[in-house]
C-alpha cells in the first residue's frame, strides 16, 4: 500500500510540475506566439495584425456589446454569466457554456482547444486571471480582435473586413459591424448570408437589435442609427436604403410630372412615408423597434 501511495503521490507531483513549466508566463502572453485554438499567428509584426487605434470603433462597440458588454468593468470573469452557466450545466449535466468574457474567449483560443471538460474550464480560468493581471483591457482587446473568428478560415478583423467588405479594420460602418457581431456564436453558420448576399430573417433580426442596442447606450447618434436600420436589407448587395429611397423619390416626381392629377406636397409626403414605414418594417420587424434582446447590455462598459 505504501509503494502504491508513494507513486501516487509521484504522479500527481509530476502532474503539477508540467502543468506549472507549461502554464503560459507573462512574456508568452505578451510576445508573439501561434494560438492552440486555430493555429493562427498572433503577433504585432504578422501581415494580419492590426493596432487597435486602427480599428474602427463601430467593430470595438458592437462586438463588447454584444460578447461582453462588462468588459471595462470586471476583472475577467461576468458573475450572471457564471451563474446562467451554472444553471445550465445542472440542467444539461454536461459542459454547455462556452467563454462567456472577452478575455475568457482570449484565453482559450491562445492556449487550449475545442475539448470541453470541468478540468479545461479550471485551467481555463487559471489563464484568464493571468491574462488580466498581464494585460490592459485594450490590449486584450486588441489581441482578441486579431484571433477571433469571423467565418471559415477567417480570423481576425483584418482578414474579416476585406474578405466580407474589401475595406479596411478603420473603415467598417455601423452596419458591416453589426454583421461581423452578428457572426461570432457561430461564423461558420451565420456567415451563409454572405455568400447568398441576402440575409436570413435570424441575421436580419440580429443586425437590427445590433445597431438598436449601440445607438440606446450611447455608441452611434440619431441620423447614424436611421441610416444603419435603412441599409441592413441592402450593404451585402452593394446598394443602400438611402439610395433605394431616392429612387423612390425620383420615381413619384416623375410620375407626378406625368400624370394631369399631380400629387400635393402633403400627398407626395404621404406617399413617401409610408414607403419607409414598409422599409423599415421589413428590414427590421416592427418588433425590434420595440425591444432588444441581447442578453449582454446590462452592465455596459466605456
Amino acid at each position: 500500500m505504501k509503494t502504491l501511495f508513494k507513486i501516487w503521490i509521484s504522479l500527481v507531483l509530476i502532474i503539477i510540475m508540467g502543468f506549472l513549466i507549461w502554464f503560459p508566463t507573462g512574456n508568452q502572453i505578451k510576445g508573439c506566439m501561434t494560438t492552440s485554438m486555430f493555429h493562427v499567428e498572433l503577433c504585432p509584426k504578422s501581415k494580419d495584425y492590426v493596432p487597435l487605434n486602427q480599428i474602427s470603433k463601430n467593430i470595438q462597440n458592437a462586438i463588447i456589446l454584444t460578447e461582453d458588454a462588462s468588459f471595462y468593468q470586471h476583472s475577467g470573469f461576468d458573475e450572471e454569466g457564471i451563474q446562467h452557466c451554472y444553471e445550465k450545466m445542472k440542467e444539461k449535466k454536461r459542459i454547455v457554456c462556452g467563454g462567456s468574457t472577452i478575455t475568457q474567449q482570449l484565453a482559450k483560443n491562445m492556449f487550449l482547444t475545442r475539448h470541453k471538460n470541468f478540468l479545461r474550464k479550471g485551467v481555463e480560468a487559471l489563464i484568464t486571471f493571468k491574462i488580466e493581471d498581464t494585460l490592459t483591457k485594450r490590449e486584450i482587446l486588441e489581441k482578441y480582435l486579431n484571433i477571433v473568428q469571423f467565418g471559415t478560415d477567417i480570423y481576425g478583423v483584418k482578414q474579416a473586413a476585406q474578405f466580407y467588405f474589401k475595406k479596411q479594420p478603420s473603415q467598417i460602418n455601423v452596419t458591416e459591424a453589426a454583421f461581423l457581431a452578428m457572426l461570432l456564436p457561430n461564423p461558420e453558420k451565420y456567415s451563409q448570408s454572405f455568400f447568398k448576399k441576402n440575409l436570413t430573417k435570424f441575421a436580419r433580426k440580429r443586425i437590427g437589435r445590433i445597431v438598436k442596442t449601440m445607438y440606446r447606450f450611447g455608441r452611434i447618434d440619431a441620423a447614424t442609427y436611421e441610416s444603419a436600420i435603412g441599409s441592413i436589407d441592402y450593404f451585402l448587395k452593394g446598394g443602400s436604403a438611402l439610395a433605394h429611397m431616392q429612387e423612390y423619390k425620383e420615381k413619384l416626381a416623375a410620375e407626378a410630372e406625368l400624370n394631369e392629377d399631380l400629387l400635393t406636397d402633403a400627398e407626395f409626403k404621404n406617399e413617401l412615408s409610408k414607403e419607409e414605414e414598409l422599409l423599415l418594417e421589413d428590414s427590421v420587424g416592427v418588433d425590434e423597434i420595440e425591444e432588444v434582446e441581447i442578453d449582454n447590455t446590462k452592465n455596459v462598459g466605456n
